[in-house]
């Protein structure tokens, strides 16, 4: 039987040694391990955070956690649907944030600029999703839409839905971006016929496409770049 928490000295268990020391002494299992509250009659917290940091068979420790599903963590013997839905939901509320400080710190004047705020976005996505960014005369971002939310290797894009919205906000300027779950960013035939065909209705009603940005694993492809709008 392992050591439970009652049974470590005071400055060894999570809450006291965050009061003793702070927050920032404590290793990523001591702070899950507030984050659980209690393990079972057989193991402690911390042994039980560990436990969910390992269960993934590809990613390890706190990263393990945004790519975990409620049946993943309910399988483990300690964690029931209350504490998995408090797992699930503090993984999504950190990535939230690091895109939120990511977001307040980029001003999408380049494909670069603009494609590390959606690697991070589409980090954890297992499914092809496109974003549509409106921007005005200035270059400004207006507003940024979900698309279209694919499978996991294609999502629908509809040039009518595009410029439906691009007219409404009153954009001047748009950029697509969509990801790729392979993690490979290159552009299909389709992603190059589709984007040719929004470039060329865009010229119409003088709304420009402006990039169509590929994300993949921490890289990405910029049809501008390439050269191929």
């Amino acid at each position: 039987m392992k050591n439970l928490i009652k049974d470590l000295a005071d400055c060894e268990k999570p809450y006291e040694k965050a009061l003793m020391y702070g927050v920032e002494s404590l290793s990523d299992a001591e702070l899950f391990a507030i984050i659980l509250k209690s393990g079972t009659k057989d193991i402690s917290s911390i042994d039980l955070a560990n436990k969910i940091f390992n269960i993934h068979p590809l990613y390890k420790g706190l990263v393990s956690l945004k790519y975990l599903h409620r049946e993943d963590l309910t399988k483990i013997k300690g964690i029931g649907d209350i504490k998995a839905t408090i797992i699930l939901s503090l993984a999504e509320l950190s990535h939230r944030l690091s895109t939120k400080i990511l977001y307040d710190n980029l001003q999408f004047n380049s494909p670069d600029s603009i494609a590390k705020y959606y690697i991070e976005k589409c980090k954890y996505l297992r499914n092809e999703c496109t974003y549509l960014m409106l921007f005005s005369t200035a270059h400004i971002l207006i507003k940024e839409i979900l698309l279209s939310k694919g499978t996991v290797n294609q999502a629908l894009i509809s040039p009518r839905e595009i410029f439906i919205e691009a007219l409404r906000y009153e954009a001047v300027y748009i950029v697509l971006v969509h990801n790729h779950p392979s993690g490979v960013p290159e552009p299909s035939l389709c992603d190059i016929e589709v984007t040719k065909k929004i470039k060329e209705a865009g010229k119409l009603i003088d709304i420009n496409l402006s990039d169509h940005i590929i994300v993949g694993n921490n890289r990405y492809v910029s049809m501008l770049e390439r050269g191929m709008i």
